[in-house]
Parts: structure tokens; C-alpha cells; sequence
């Protein structure tokens, strides 16, 4: 008996031995872990600005943040060096685990961030190769930026690994790391493909010539109606334009001769896509609008193009960053980066009556013009290309710039860099984008803004039930009757200000979604609703189901926005019996580019 008692008093002192110095290295490997966080956050910041460092200035803040970062992270490896409760743990089953686990996540941070140093001394011997001088962009120095973005991109990407076996703040260590890594390869390959792009349609391989749609985001499809155009050549790194003009010029008596894919041709047909240029974007699959107006130009005028190069009032605004205040004949205020949407979609606007004159429809269909301005002033200056492509970059992460080449090769390279295409060129079974286009020929979305709400149920099953609210908010006012407020001559009004909207919303492919059809490789439904000024309506709730929606224990949706003037707002919320929800259960983020909302999800 005696000797019963004394095994288990050594029993229990063994236990409670280990029990300390588990709790000991536990505590020291949280500590590794601060450091890491503090590292996290600061490579967090480089990675999502890397490829927009322009400036000497800015390369050296970004190598600041960097050497920061190596500080902790050399900080976090001496704790758990530096730990003889950590290194008992080698032989204690679990945690083992949790020591390898995280000098692992060290040696990946460190590798992260000496990633960011080579790249930023690449980027500084490449400054200077990389103006635009006298309208002219050096393509070696893209193709070798091109290689940069590129290889830091993969080097990345290899950095992300499973969090699996690691717990509590070490996994979520893990998994935040892992965040940073895959976004950021991400967005350098995402980089690297556009660069690739730029090159060949800035004549890389030989001349193009590009129909310059201009977007005018007053009077909304997809993106803003084409109301505009210009036609532009490009050689040798060198954009020059030949004419601009009306889109309303350009008259097709006849269809033009490109396919209407079934789904499209059910929800778009009756307004004429192939005919009509002001409804040609109606659809989100900007493969098939491209291709359209290319057969559409070279019907109404007898001229080939290239290619589509399509872009709106905020692109506009994110050019005159870099150009600075032009000035465009007909418009009485020189235009900035911070007057462009009020002066181009308001300002010409007031004062006209509802029918006018072929001068009043000149005066303020002046986009085009803005356009081949910008050109001619990139033409005659020295500019830093890679401040451009920042600018035109986040502008074509919320859909505001558009491309489009009639070479298929060109063509998939463009829709990889998410720079054409359709939303759901990407993740397709769990994306969702929202359209709410303007079904008068007011100019009333200047004023318009629009509103998601989801209610999300995951089953026990692991199916998700979305269902999803569109609110639309019309705070124009009721009043004079003009050519912008309404009501149009087509009778589609009942008053200034009416604002009537199409509500079109794409659930994920492989859902079953109400009343929906195939389109843009995703589930379409659409809703009409009448929203009087200074009112906001709620169109019909729409319900999709999606089946096995989680993946790798987190439920994640994908975000594709329209590109509005003011982003829309997305809030969704989840409800989960028999799950146990990580995080926060009602999320909300400014749809202002693509965008990702998920929860973690257990038994």
C-alpha cells in the first residue's frame, strides 16, 4: 500500500512538473508570438503597397518597416532559443508540435521580409527606367518589373502553410501569416499579369489600335454607360491619339454579327447588347462586351480594332493624380482628381432641359475629350509609369478600368491580372456581384447609392442558405424637371427624380438561387423597383442555396462590386446550428474592390 501511495505521489509531482514547464513554455512561446504579430502587422503594411512604391521616399519607408520587422522577429527567435522550459518541450508529445511550429513560423516571417528587401532594391535600380518621358515607356524596363513582381510573388506564395496541430494564438498566428503571404503573392502576380498585359498592348509586338470606351457613370449598366469613345494607337511603348467623339455617332442599323450567349440574350436581349452601344455592358462578362464592340465599331464605321480599353469618371480622377489639372475645351473648370465626378457628371448636366439641342449634347458628352487630353498630357511629360499603373491598378480593382484584346492569349492574360473578364473568372462557387442599373435615360446615379444585406444560415449539413436584401437609396431632388433629374421623353418616369432600378444580382455558380438564369458564368436574378426622390426601397429578398459551402473549417464569400461612384456597402451575417462560429458573427466591409467576408466554423 505504502508503496501504491509513493508511485502515485511521484506520479503526481512528475505531472505537475510537466505542467510547469508547459506553462512556462507556453508563456514563452506567446511571447515569440507578440514579437511575430508586431513583425506581421508591419510586413502586412509593405505587402499591400509594394508594388505602388514610386518614389524613393516611399521605397525607403517600406525598407524601414521591413528592418522593424526583422528586429522582432529576431526578438521572437532568441525567446524561443533562449528557453530551457522550450527546449524540454522537444520530448513532451503536443508540444513539440507547438515549438516546431513556431520556429517554423519564425523562419517563414524572416523569409517574407528579406522577400520585400530584394524586391525594394530591385525596384530602386529599376526607378529610373521607368519613366514616361515625352509620351514613351521603356517595355524592357516593364518585362524586367514584370520578372520582379513575379518572382517575389512565388517566393511568397510558398510561405503559406497549414496551421494544423498549432494552438490557440499560435494558430491564429499561423493563419494571419499565412493571410499576409497569399494576398500578398496575390496581388504581385496579379501585378506581374498586368504588367505582362501593358506591355503587349502598349505595342510590345507590333501596332494596335484600341476603341477607347468612356464610361459615364450617371447613367449605369454594368459599369457606367459607354456614351463616349475614342480611338487610340499604340507602338513602341508610345500611346498617341487619333480621334475621339459621341458614341451616339457611331449607328448600327442591324445587330452586330457576335453571339448572345442564351442567359445573357433572357435578361439583356430586349435592350439590344449587339446593337445598341449604350447597352452593350449591360452584362457583367466583360469578355463578351469587349468582343461585341469590336464588331460593333467595325460595323459602324468599316475600321478594325484591337482591342477594348474601357474606363470610367473615378479612372479618370486616378490618372489626374499623377498628370495634375488639365484643361478641356468646353469645359469651363479646369478638371482635378478631386472636381472629376462632380464637374463631368453634375455640373454639365444642370440647366439642360429634358430634350435639347445637338450643341447642348455636345457640351456634355465630353468624356471622350477628357480622355484624349489625358493622352496628349502623358505624351509631353515625365511621368513615373509605375505611379500610373499604381493609380489605374486600384482603379481597376473596383472595375472603374476595363481591358479587353482580340488575342486570346492576351485576352486569358488579362482576365488572370482581374483586369477583364467575368467575376466569376475566379472562385466562382462562392461569388457574388451586384448590379443596379438606371432603366431611364436620367442621369441619376450621380446621386444613387445601394446597399447588400445578407442573412446567412449554414445547416448542419454544411449547406448555405443565403438571403440577400438590395437596398437602394435615392437622395436626388424632386425637382426642376431637367435633362439629369427626369422624367426622360420615353416616358419610363412618372416625375423628376424618379429613379427606377434594375436590380440584378449573381449568386455563385453551382447554387440554386430564386428565378435565376445562367450568366457570366454565375446564377442571375433580376427585380425592378420605382424609387421616388429622397426615398430608399428595398427590392424583393432573393434566396440562394449553396451546397458543401465549407472549406477547410471557414465558410468564405466572395465580393465582386460594381464600379459606382460611391462603393456599395455589404453586411452579412451568419447563423450556424449545431457550428461554432471564430469570430465575429455580422461582418461589414465597403465593397470598394473585391472582397472577401469568412468565418471559421467547427463542430
Amino acid at each position: 500500500m505504502e508503496r501504491r501511495v509513493a508511485v502515485a505521489a511521484v506520479a503526481v509531482g512528475v505531472l505537475l512538473g510537466l505542467a510547469v514547464v508547459a506553462a512556462a513554455a507556453w508563456h514563452d512561446l506567446s511571447g515569440a508570438r507578440t514579437e511575430l504579430a508586431d513583425a506581421r502587422s508591419l510586413l502586412d503594411g509593405v505587402t499591400s503597397q509594394v508594388t505602388g512604391t514610386e518614389t524613393s521616399q516611399g521605397r525607403q519607408e517600406a525598407q524601414d518597416k521591413i528592418t522593424e520587422a526583422l528586429t522582432h522577429i529576431a526578438a521572437a527567435r532568441r525567446k524561443v532559443a533562449g528557453s530551457p522550459f522550450v527546449a524540454v518541450t522537444r520530448v513532451v508529445p503536443l508540444l513539440a508540435t507547438q515549438r516546431s511550429g513556431v520556429l517554423r513560423l519564425i523562419d517563414d516571417s524572416r523569409a517574407g521580409a528579406l522577400v520585400g528587401r530584394r524586391m525594394l532594391d530591385r525596384l530602386n535600380g529599376l526607378a529610373a527606367r521607368t519613366k514616361i518621358s515625352g509620351g514613351v515607356v521603356s517595355l524592357d524596363a516593364l518585362n524586367e518589373l514584370e520578372s520582379t513582381a513575379a518572382d517575389a510573388g512565388r517566393q511568397l506564395g510558398v510561405l503559406a502553410r497549414s496551421p494544423s496541430g498549432l494552438w490557440g494564438s499560435l494558430h491564429s498566428a499561423r493563419q494571419q501569416f499565412d493571410r499576409v503571404a497569399r494576398e500578398g503573392s496575390a496581388r504581385l502576380l496579379g501585378g506581374a499579369d498586368g504588367l505582362r498585359a501593358a506591355r503587349t498592348m502598349l505595342g510590345a509586338d507590333g501596332p494596335r489600335r484600341y476603341l477607347v470606351a468612356v464610361q459615364n457613370n450617371a447613367e449605369m449598366r454594368d459599369q457606367g454607360m459607354v456614351l463616349s469613345y475614342a480611338v487610340a494607337n499604340a507602338s513602341g511603348g508610345h500611346l498617341t491619339v487619333e480621334k475621339t467623339g459621341r458614341i451616339a455617332d457611331l449607328v448600327l442599323k442591324s445587330p452586330a454579327p457576335v453571339a448572345v450567349p442564351a442567359g445573357t440574350n433572357e435578361v439583356f436581349g430586349p435592350i439590344s447588347p449587339n446593337r445598341l452601344w449604350q447597352s452593350v455592358n449591360a452584362t457583367a462578362d466583360f469578355s463578351w462586351s469587349g468582343a461585341a464592340m469590336k464588331a460593333m465599331y467595325a460595323q459602324a464605321t468599316g475600321s478594325n480594332i484591337d482591342g477594348v480599353v474601357a474606363l470610367d469618371v473615378p479612372a479618370i480622377a486616378a490618372l489626374l493624380k499623377t498628370t495634375g489639372p488639365v484643361t478641356v475645351p468646353g469645359i469651363p473648370t479646369p478638371l482635378t482628381s478631386a472636381n472629376a465626378a462632380q464637374v463631368l457628371l453634375h455640373d454639365l448636366y444642370q440647366g439642360l432641359p429634358p430634350t435639347f439641342s445637338e450643341a447642348d449634347a455636345a457640351r456634355v458628352e465630353k468624356l471622350g475629350d477628357v480622355a484624349a487630353t489625358l493622352i496628349d498630357r502623358l505624351s509631353k511629360g515625365s511621368y513615373d509609369a509605375v505611379e500610373i499603373g499604381r493609380s489605374l491598378g486600384e482603379a481597376a480593382g473596383a472595375g472603374h478600368l476595363r481591358l479587353w484584346s482580340g488575342q486570346a492569349s492576351e485576352e486569358d492574360t488579362i482576365v488572370r491580372a482581374g483586369l477583364g473578364g467575368v467575376p466569376a473568372a475566379r472562385e466562382a462557387d462562392r461569388t457574388f456581384h451586384l448590379g443596379v442599373e438606371n432603366r431611364t435615360a436620367a442621369k441619376l446615379d450621380y446621386f444613387v447609392r445601394t446597399k447588400l444585406d445578407q442573412q446567412l444560415e449554414l445547416t448542419p449539413s454544411g449547406t448555405l442558405i443565403v438571403r440577400s436584401t438590395v437596398t437602394v437609396d435615392n437622395p436626388a431632388p424632386n425637382g426642376p424637371v431637367s435633362f439629369q433629374l427626369g422624367p426622360d421623353p420615353f416616358g419610363t418616369a412618372t416625375r423628376a427624380g424618379d429613379y427606377i432600378a434594375w436590380v440584378l444580382l449573381w449568386g455563385p455558380a453551382g447554387s440554386t438561387q430564386d428565378a435565376s438564369v445562367p450568366e457570366s458564368g454565375l446564377q442571375l436574378t433580376q427585380s425592378v423597383i420605382l424609387v421616388h426622390p429622397g426615398q430608399r426601397q428595398q427590392a424583393a429578398t432573393i434566396t440562394t442555396v449553396i451546397p458543401n459551402a465549407v472549406h477547410n473549417g471557414t465558410v468564405d464569400l466572395r465580393y465582386v462590386p460594381q464600379p459606382r461612384l460611391d462603393a456599395p456597402e455589404v453586411m452579412a451575417t451568419l447563423t450556424a446550428p449545431g457550428w461554432h462560429i471564430h469570430g465575429l458573427v455580422t461582418q461589414s466591409v465597403s465593397w470598394d474592390r473585391v472582397r472577401h467576408i469568412s468565418w471559421g466554423v467547427t463542430r
